[in-house]
């Protein structure tokens, strides 16, 4: 078999560069071969289809070659892997998957040996998947015809990037959008009762009988004594009991332990076990990303509430998206007949409960941005917004400054610096020196600097790239250069912001709003006039709110998440007080 492919795969390879190399039509051959989803039996999630292959199109082209399965046709490379890794999965004499099982070794082994010889890109080679599918629609009916379609589907998003999974998973006998879970856990009787944990509230309490419950985090095994650690809710208890009774015990294992509280030879509080139940076997589960964020929720909200702030809870799926010219998240809402879209900010919302009479309100809640962030594909933080219309920006940054050390432990004093005082200090460029400055943005930020020379925009970038990272202490930042939100009051150095960071980590932005409307309109008019963007961005609503008579106000935007991350919980003492900046603003 090896040997045969090996063969045939070399073949093909002299087929596909026995003339020179064209571009594949890939558009025409995909949506006509998709007119089939709109013909007497329209298809459920047509326009989802549509949206998958308008996003595979969008990827770089590919060649068009002579095709060893289809002589006197040309099309991509990967076509051919297709084709014959089907055949050699294919028991002879019978028709090709998905007419007939595909054997997954024998697929495997093909596409694995044609893969090895022939080029392959593995969105062409969904391309050329999804075209072979909707080809063969039109002859399928019922139960076929839907599992055909939710191939196509899975193909069009496929979360793998391997070409012998992704053949794998397309000829299995699974959904491969739905495929079935399995347990690797041992069959029998699972506990019903509640695990016993009320004895928590009283650890330790030396020389009492307790009852503690919950996860095994380690096992440390020695000669008669083995020592365990048990957690649950935050807290841990070290439990000593007898190597036999521990002898099958693994970190993971749900138990419940009663013994007596003591101490260890070390001073340390241990439950010296004498009866052990266990629960169920297990292994140790992660905590969620956004459990990390509960230590500093609670007291961020005490806080907020002491500061008068109410808080309010406002819409994640909006009518428009008021993200500036973000890329937005986008959905269809059926029962509406329109497009939605997952919010990237709160502040409209927040806006029109100062409007109707609040004096201080905040939300902490998602935000989504479809687009990554240094490298990482991020699309959901977990954000503070917050307006007061009673406080200017000095006494709103003075506020916050306070609402950070509170639930961080931060001690280092909040010193000001404008932008340019800091980038030079870090950089030794003064950032009006504009040929300075791009030549840094050549070497740091050569995409940036290639499409603009604007020195305002440029220091900005380096900036974020390479500059903050330096910043040390608790700084605001102040008289910063480049474009803002139109709804903050002026424009560069003169805009009304502030810019917050701990250790050169940004934590907020706090801004005073624009008062003018007229103002505000043309601004907007002016960001969207090259929107990239085919989204709904219907700011009428937001003029509408001005013109009704908002108050001055100011607000603040800031990650939880970082937030969270600066809380005593989470960060190493030797990070929690930032060190102190010995320069000073002019």
């Amino acid at each position: 078999m090896s040997t045969d492919t090996a063969a045939l795969a070399a073949s093909v390879a002299r087929t596909h560069t026995s003339s020179a190399p064209t571009r594949w039509d890939a558009p025409t051959e995909l949506l006509s071969a998709a007119a089939v989803l709109f013909t007497a039996r329209p298809t459920d999630g047509a326009d989802h289809l549509l949206a998958g292959i308008a996003r595979l199109l969008d990827c770089v082209p590919h060649d068009a070659v002579a095709l060893h399965s289809s002589p006197g046709n040309r099309g991509p490379r990967e076509l051919d892997i297709l084709h014959h890794a089907l055949a050699a999965a294919t028991e002879p004499g019978q028709p090709p998957w998905p007419h007939s099982p595909a054997d997954p070794a024998r697929l495997a082994a093909a596409a694995t040996t044609l893969c090895a010889t022939i080029p392959c890109q593995l969105t062409g080679l969904r391309a050329a998947a999804v075209l072979h599918l909707l080809r063969l629609l039109p002859d399928t009916r019922g139960e076929h015809h839907r599992d055909l379609l939710r191939r196509t589907a899975w193909l069009l998003d496929p979360r793998t990037d391997d070409p012998v999974h992704l053949l794998l998973a397309l000829t299995g006998p699974d959904d491969p959008l739905a495929p079935p879970p399995r347990s690797s856990a041992a069959a029998g009787p699972r506990a019903t009762a509640p695990l016993p944990l009320a004895d928590w509230a009283a650890w330790p309490s030396p020389g009492h009988s307790v009852l503690l419950a919950g996860r095994l985090t380690a096992v440390r095994v020695h000669k008669k004594t083995t020592f365990a650690d048990l957690a649950w809710d935050g807290r841990t208890a070290q439990l000593a009991l007898t190597s036999t009774a521990a002898a099958k015990l693994q970190a993971g294992d749900l138990v419940a332990a009663r013994g007596t509280c003591s101490t260890s030879s070390t001073g340390h509080p241990t439950l010296f076990v004498d009866r052990l139940d266990l629960h169920e076997r297990g292994t140790r589960a992660p905590l969620p990303p956004s459990a990390l964020l509960t230590p500093a929720l609670e007291p961020l909200r005490a806080h907020l509430a002491a500061g008068g702030f109410r808080e309010t809870l406002t819409p994640t799926l909006t009518g428009g998206y008021f993200g500036g010219t973000a890329r937005p998240f986008t959905t269809w809402a059926d029962a509406a007949g329109h497009r939605q879209y997952l919010r990237v900010t709160s502040e409209l919302d927040l806006l029109a409960t100062i409007a109707a009479g609040t004096t201080r309100c905040y939300e902490i809640g998602p935000s989504f941005r479809n687009e990554g962030q240094r490298g990482r594909p991020t699309v959901e933080f977990t954000m503070l917004e917050a307006y007061a219309a009673d406080l200017t920006l000095p006494l709103a940054t003075a506020y916050l400054a306070d609402l950070v050390t509170g639930i961080t432990g931060i001690t280092s004093p909040l010193v000001h610096r404008t932008f340019d005082h800091a980038f030079a200090a870090i950089t030794g460029i003064d950032p009006a020196d504009a040929p300075a400055v791009r030549a840094l943005a050549a070497e740091r930020t050569p995409h940036t600097a290639e499409h603009t020379d604007d020195a305002d925009r440029l220091a900005r970038r380096l900036w974020r790239h390479s500059v903050r990272q330096h910043l040390r202490g608790f700084t605001a930042i102040t008289d910063i250069p480049g474009p803002s939100s139109p709804l903050i009051a002026g424009t560069g150095r003169r805009a009304q912001r502030i810019w917050l960071y701990a250790d050169g980590l940004e934590l907020a932005e706090i801004a005073a709003n624009e008062r003018d409307p007229h103002r505000l309109a043309d601004a907007f008019t002016t960001q969207f006039a090259m929107d990239r963007h085919l989204a709904h961005r219907a700011y009428q609503q937001v003029i509408d709110l001005y013109d009704s008579g908002l108050p001055p106000c100011v607000g603040f935007g800031m990650s939880v998440t970082r937030l969270a991350g600066l809380h005593p919980a989470h960060l190493p003492a030797q990070r929690r007080t930032p060190a102190r900046t010995t320069e000073r603003t002019p």
